[in-house]
């Protein structure tokens, strides 16, 4: 509703793109909107420190109307008088910045490559391993490099962690940990790790890497924005994070709770006619 007002301000209204219906962005539209997600979290940011006090946090009623440009400014100084700054310039910005115009036009070549042999969706051209088969093989990488590199940005590399635990059931991903990963058959450089979503559990994404000993080439992902070619979406941030930098790690993070799954049955795998012990909660 507030895009013409600011159009008409002589604003430039930037806005990420709209599925409409559809599965996933085109590269064009995957690259616009990671423009725009750049700079958004920022202005997010900003707005998660002024709702910190209590009185903009909450519904402001009619009557305070006329003074809110008069609170919010007090509050705005503020922050700035006695908060640090969310973000202070550094090089590697500007460097960031430099790829990711570059990087603008450019076509997702492997999409077409998977298209071309049948490599999305045909399970049979897949074969199943533990991540410790490519241990030698995989390139490692510090965190610097998969930020600088191929998230081109944090936030893909803050929900890493999430996902990479979900996928190998346990907190301490240094240790002997289960990670299950598939290894194309006809083009042994090329992975593969389904990623359930963290927003629907029935959805399950397939973030693909083409790599090297000593550098990760390619990816794609089937997430709404993984065909684009600016950085990359967290499922194959934490991928990349996971077989290139933490199992190579000392200091384990390790949480009880985390192995809980251990203590769980698949159902599937009870017979209809076991002595099942629920009945003794009863007497």
């Amino acid at each position: 509703d507030s895009v013409e007002i600011m159009e008409e301000l002589g604003l430039n209204v930037a806005l990420p793109s709209f599925l409409n219906g559809r599965h996933q962005f085109t590269t064009d539209e995957a690259n616009q909107s990671r423009y725009v997600t750049k700079i958004r979290w920022m202005v997010e940011a900003v707005n998660s420190r002024i709702k910190q006090f209590k009185f903009l946090s909450n519904t402001v009623q009619n009557s305070s109307l006329p003074y809110l440009e008069q609170y919010l400014s007090i509050a705005c100084a503020l922050i700035n008088r006695y908060q640090s700054p969310l973000k202070t310039n550094t090089s590697e910005d500007a460097e960031i910045g430099q790829k990711m115009i570059a990087l603008r036009n450019q076509k997702k070549k492997f999409e077409t490559f998977l298209d071309k042999n049948n490599l999305k969706k045909q399970s049979s051209k897949w074969e199943r391993l533990n991540h410790t088969d490519i241990m030698d093989e995989f390139p490692v990488l510090c965190e610097n490099d998969i930020v600088n590199n191929i998230s081109l940005g944090i936030f893909q590399l803050k929900r890493a962690r999430s996902y990479a635990e979900e996928r190998a059931a346990t907190t301490n991903l240094t240790g002997p940990v289960n990670y299950p990963i598939y290894r194309c058959k006809d083009f042994p450089d090329i992975i593969r790790a389904p990623t359930r979503s963290a927003h629907k559990n029935r959805i399950t994404y397939n973030p693909t890497i083409k790599f090297t000993s000593n550098e990760i080439l390619d990816w794609w992902c089937d997430c709404t924005i993984g065909n684009g070619s600016i950085g990359c979406c967290s499922h194959i941030a934490s991928f990349i994070w996971f077989l290139s930098y933490e199992r190579w790690q000392d200091n384990n993070r390790y949480m009880p709770s985390g192995d809980f799954i251990d203590y769980v049955v698949d159902s599937s795998q009870i017979s209809d006619f076991y002595d099942s012990t629920d009945d003794e909660d009863n007497n």
